[in-house]
């Protein structure tokens, strides 16, 4: 019965480990996220989980020697002295979900309203983006301004 473990690998390394375990006939999975690296449309892709990587081993059959010792590869991830079991369940969906990130159109001055949390149905101001995932938003309370930063996903626009 064949089962996923963690592994770590060494320091920008992940690709070079996937490869090589692909060489040897061992199934992995190394989940990635298209990232935009800056304002222009350029992106790269980028681990999900950095220096980790799945591999499926059965465990009286398979080498965990020549896996360890894999180029790229650092160790397995032990909980005390035995390795880390990951839940199928878990891998099959992290294989399956392509992660992206929530793309933000909005432009300085646009009209939003905020769909979740304790502003929720509220209106504001869209100001600018703070890093890829979050936005400044001006809100008016007590007939005053007030800057709040929330998720992307959080707001919409008003048209």
């Amino acid at each position: 019965m064949e089962c996923w473990y963690l592994l770590y690998c060494k320091p920008k390394q992940e690709f070079r480990a996937q490869s090589n375990l692909k060489n040897q006939g061992i199934v992995s999975c190394f989940p990635t996220i298209t990232k935009r690296k800056t304002a222009s449309a350029r992106s790269a892709v980028q681990p999900l989980f950095p220096r980790y990587l799945f591999v499926k081993l059965d465990p009286h059959s398979s080498h965990f020697s020549a896996v360890k010792h894999t180029r790229g590869v650092a160790d397995f991830i032990r909980y005390g002295t035995d390795l880390q079991i990951v839940p199928e369940e878990l891998v099959m969906e992290l294989m399956n979900k392509n992660e992206t990130p929530v793309e933000c159109d909005f432009k300085e001055g646009d009209l939003v309203q905020l769909t979740e949390g304790c502003y929720r149905d509220v209106q504001a101001i869209y100001q600018q983006p703070d890093g890829e995932m979050r936005s400044i938003l001006l809100i008016k309370l007590l007939n005053q301004y007030t800057k709040v930063v929330v998720d992307n996903c959080t707001i919409k626009k008003v048209q």
